[in-house]
């Protein structure tokens, strides 16, 4: 390693010790480093081009440096997160009920794993993989399926009598799960996505784009798994007849995106999903989401105080 990038890691390694980034997953801390940097980048200037950093080096330079250094170090915790998830939480055994083919769960996620890999290489794909970790280990799909399948309400309905699915509770949260960490696969597979950039719905045409493209790449996948996966970034308001479970982790993917561990609720305020799930109900139209899901899962935050 050369003295720069001792020096990059050094620094990147304090902002990464700050105590107020603790309780958040890894590539929500590597987003406040990449937003502080930018924020602060005219304070940062003087110290960083002088003789005890990167004397003779242009901002763009070190910028790109740094960038480069805090990937590396967020990569060293993110990737074995990623692997006690999808090892240790997910049981793929599921995937035999959608088809009747098997094959050995070890082939299985190590294609998952290097799909996840290709995702995370890229910046978009890595800013927004964000959703599908914190959901995943912070267990959200789980508390919320078993309130589903407690409560025998709407959702209940729409995945087991609608969509049809002959699951049990646990395999329909390995399947949400898969589905999340599948999803952000539209990152990878083309160049030229049709994405609207603020809601992140794209187009039918382009899903069954990726979709055709992940089938052939991940052969070990049922179709009906994938098309669950890709669809999450359609609108159900534009396509009446999305898969449950597209809806479903659609909306936990995106409520997840924003949670943040041991958040403090003051006296008297909403608690966090809840608070989320208010919101989201005025917005619905916008981000394409099933309004009788989110007033079904707002319940569920209610009752709970999630």
């Amino acid at each position: 390693m050369s003295q720069e990038e001792e020096k990059a890691k050094l620094f990147v390694s304090r902002l990464l010790s700050n105590p107020t980034l603790l309780t958040l997953n890894p590539l929500q801390k590597e987003d406040q480093i990449m937003s502080f940097m930018d924020l602060n980048a005219d304070q940062l200037k003087p110290t960083l081009t002088s003789n005890a950093f990167f004397l003779g080096k242009s901002w763009f330079e070190i910028h790109k440096l740094l960038i480069k250094t805090l990937r590396i170090l967020i990569d060293e915790s993110l990737f074995p997160g990623i692997q006690r998830q999808l090892y240790e939480k997910i049981d793929f055994r599921f995937i035999s009920i959608l088809r009747q083919q098997n094959w050995p769960q070890e082939k299985i996620k190590e294609e998952v794993l290097n799909l996840i890999k290709k995702i995370v290489s890229s910046s978009d794909g890595r800013k927004d993989f964000s959703g599908s970790y914190n959901a995943i280990s912070r267990q959200i799909v789980d508390k919320y399926v078993n309130s589903i399948f407690t409560n025998h309400t709407y959702i209940h309905f729409e995945l087991t009598k609608v969509q049809r699915l002959k699951m049990s509770k646990e395999e329909v949260k390995d399947m949400i799960n898969t589905s999340l960490l599948l999803r952000p696969s539209i990152y990878v597979f083309s160049s030229n996505m049709n994405k609207d950039s603020s809601s992140g719905i794209i187009t039918q045409t382009f899903a069954e784009k990726v979709e055709e493209t992940l089938i052939k790449e991940i052969p070990a996948l049922p179709e009906k798994l994938v098309k669950s996966a890709v669809r999450i970034n359609l609108s159900f308001e534009d396509h009446k007849y999305l898969q449950a479970t597209s809806r479903l982790t659609s909306i936990i993917n995106s409520m997840a995106r924003s949670f943040k561990a041991d958040m403090k609720i003051d006296r008297g305020a909403s608690s966090p999903e809840k608070s989320w799930f208010s919101i989201a109900r005025k917005n619905y139209k916008y981000f394409g989401w099933d309004i009788k899901m989110l007033d079904e899962l707002y319940r569920f935050s209610a009752e709970n105080n999630w």
